[in-house]
């Protein structure tokens, strides 16, 4: 199973959407995650926190999916 992204990962998921729709004439993958990293930087632990709690129930899918993988004889 791929492992899971983290909170900053997951957040970086939706505000690329967001930057593209803002500025469709940028392309450089660069420019965009420099400009997601200092966003993540200026937000608060509070506007974080849906973005961790997210990554938390993607990690908590993956340990199941990781378990079943490493033990096939469990699920059955």
């Amino acid at each position: 199973p791929k492992r899971p992204p983290s909170a900053f990962f997951v957040f970086m998921d939706t505000f690329r959407k967001e930057y593209k729709e803002k500025h469709p004439d940028v392309k450089q993958v660069s420019v965009v995650g420099k400009a997601g990293g200092e966003k993540w930087k200026s937000l608060s632990d509070a506007e974080k926190a849906p973005y961790a709690a997210k990554a938390e129930k993607l990690k908590a899918e993956y340990t199941k999916k990781i378990d079943a993988y490493n033990n096939p004889q469990a699920g059955e």
